[in-house]
């Protein structure tokens, strides 16, 4: 590659905080880049004839990115400097926390509509609501549904088939509960009852609430009785408790909506069938979800570029990576805030047409050994002043009313 005959182009998200490494790629490159990018980190892969035209090597530099707040060491948010509001920070990416919300909304509703209970012979039974028990057709008519993995949930019969419901209310219905998730419900009990007893914290009676009479009202009690005729549960507890979310993990649960076409979901797309994972893994989901549309990304980029015949004899690399913001102090007035770059993977295409994948490890270890500074890079000032001091070409149109060409006005 040729030093000024090389034309980058960048795959960023549309914030306004990836304009710094726009800037440093325009510094080391020499020109200003190409755009390969769509909102949240996407690839536009119908682009690669206007750039592979415009230049005699190519580099492309794909990075979704996520905002980190350093006081907090959380991901996800970012102060907005230029808002007049107290100490307004906002989701980063903010397209990535978009398509995960419907989603993450309707995991905290499910959390709340499935309640546990803990029976004297040792069963466990779910209340299940209604309305988490659609067909998957009637459902899906909803944004992000979400639908219960009945397999790791409820018990079967010898036969295979689920058993009929032990209790049927007006607004939820009861099963028993599987032996693998009856097992994990009563480990997770005993967890908490352990704790407690640890931190010198009396117990109670969590299991069930008798009658008046002591005797014991629970399911099957009430199955075909009238309301009111039994005292109500105290034992149910939501699956929402601290102690108890867990047990909804991702094999409980998956997601499945229509109408994804076109590059306006890919994201959505990318996301969606890794969507219960992203929700209950111990970490940022914006942080996750950046992190899975940066690999996806880069290997239906890789695919895309080697199969082009627009960068056919060129030189090509594409590099992809994670662009992490670090959220400004409080009062910051800094122009351009700190961004991290993580490597991830790049793909090296040369006019000979020798190919291959560089891993992590490698990026990195290529990487720590170039220089940290770059002779051919341009000097902002110096060139932007250059400018101004040159005489400048004018523009000429054709005017109409006097039916003659004349020149631009420069201001």
């Amino acid at each position: 590659m040729k030093t000024g005959k090389m034309l980058p182009s960048i795959g960023f998200c549309s914030d306004e905080n990836q304009g710094y490494c726009t800037i440093l790629i325009t510094k080391h490159f020499r020109c200003f880049p190409f755009n390969h990018g769509y909102i949240g980190g996407i690839m536009a892969l119908d682009r690669h004839g206007p750039h592979a035209a415009h230049g005699d090597d190519m580099v492309i530099i794909h990075a979704p990115h996520v905002g980190y707040d350093p006081v907090n060491e959380t991901y996800g948010s970012y102060r907005r400097s230029q808002s007049s509001k107290e100490d307004y920070k906002s989701t980063c990416c903010g397209k990535v926390a978009g398509v995960c919300a419907p989603y993450k909304a309707a995991y905290e509703s499910a959390l709340n509509r499935l309640r546990c209970l803990l029976l004297p012979d040792g069963s466990v039974e779910i209340s299940v609501s209604n309305t988490m028990m659609l067909e998957p057709e009637e459902e899906n008519k909803c944004k992000a549904a979400l639908l219960l993995n009945y397999d790791k949930l409820f018990a079967k019969c010898d036969d295979g088939s689920f058993s009929s419901p032990e209790c049927r209310r007006s607004t939820s219905l009861v099963y028993r509960a599987s032996d693998s998730f009856a097992a994990a419900y009563k480990l997770a009990i005993e967890d908490e009852k352990a704790k407690k007893v640890a931190a010198s914290i009396r117990l109670e009676d969590s299991d069930l609430e008798s009658g008046e009479d002591g005797v014991y009202t629970g399911a099957l009690s009430w199955k075909f009785g009238l309301p009111g005729q039994s005292k109500r549960l105290k034992g149910w507890r939501k699956l929402s408790e601290p102690v108890l979310k867990h047990l909804l993990s991702s094999e409980m649960f998956y997601f499945k909506t229509d109408n994804l076409h076109g590059e306006k979901h890919r994201l959505e797309r990318t996301l969606l069938p890794q969507m219960p994972h992203l929700l209950t893994m111990p970490y940022d989901i914006e942080l996750s979800g950046a992190l899975l549309c940066m690999q996806s990304e880069f290997d239906r980029t890789t695919h895309s570029v080697s199969k082009d015949p627009a960068y056919k004899n060129k030189n090509l690399l594409l590099i992809s990576g994670l662009n992490i913001d670090i959220s400004p102090d409080e009062g910051n007035q800094e122009a351009f805030p700190t961004t991290m770059f993580l490597p991830w993977a790049a793909y090296i295409q040369l006019a000979s047409g020798e190919r291959r994948v560089l891993e992590q490890p490698d990026i990195v270890q290529l990487l720590f050994a170039q220089d940290t500074e770059t002779p051919d890079a341009i000097d902002y000032q110096q060139s932007i002043q250059e400018l101004f001091d040159r005489k400048r070409k004018c523009v000429a149109f054709f005017d109409r009313a006097s039916n003659s060409v004349k020149s631009a006005q420069v201001l």
